[in-house]
């Protein structure tokens, strides 16, 4: 759970960049390193949409979807049963992310937000990657390997389809 709000930021980010993005989709490889080199890698999906819908599919280690719907995430655990469903905080500002991205040099670009740096790379005019250090100093960098921008991406993608036998837990 305490890589959630990580999620958020993230979704955000993807239309922080100076490049005009409408939607994204791409599969990932999201790594995160401690401030031990403790690695974990995960493999997923991701759709993202404005204004501000995205879905996380984790694939492994652990399977796992993320659903960011504006002001509300929903996490769908299949493995524990579980799902999770809160209210994000309104503490970061989509647009003051849009507002600081700067170009670096021609495919780098660099945003900071209340403390928070983001290096966004471009190839080919196509998000490639985004990295940080997150709010426990890990390093965390997210590789997307088939980008595809601007295609449309159906509304119905990023509603939950929440199973009966599932926990339901309601955090604010």
């Amino acid at each position: 759970m305490r890589f959630l709000p990580l999620f958020f930021l993230l979704t955000l980010t993807l239309f922080a960049s100076p490049k005009e993005l409408n939607s994204f989709n791409s599969k990932f490889i999201q790594t995160i390193v401690d401030e031990n080199g403790k690695k974990i890698i995960y493999h997923g999906e991701l759709w993202a949409d404005k204004p501000q819908n995205a879905l996380w599919v984790y694939q492994k280690p652990i399977q796992k979807s993320v659903y960011i719907n504006g002001q509300k995430i929903t996490v769908i655990e299949p493995q524990i049963e579980q799902v999770t469903i809160r209210s994000l905080d309104d503490e970061i500002d989509f647009l003051q992310i849009i507002q600081k991205a700067k170009k670096i040099d021609e495919n780098r670009y660099t945003a900071t937000v209340k403390g928070q740096t983001y290096s966004v790379l471009f190839k080919n005019n196509l998000l490639t990657s985004i990295s940080y250090k997150d709010g426990y100093d890990n390093s965390v960098t997210i590789v997307f390997t088939t980008p595809v921008q601007n295609k449309a991406i159906e509304s119905t993608r990023f509603k939950p389809v929440i199973p009966e036998n599932f926990d339901i837990i309601k955090d604010r």
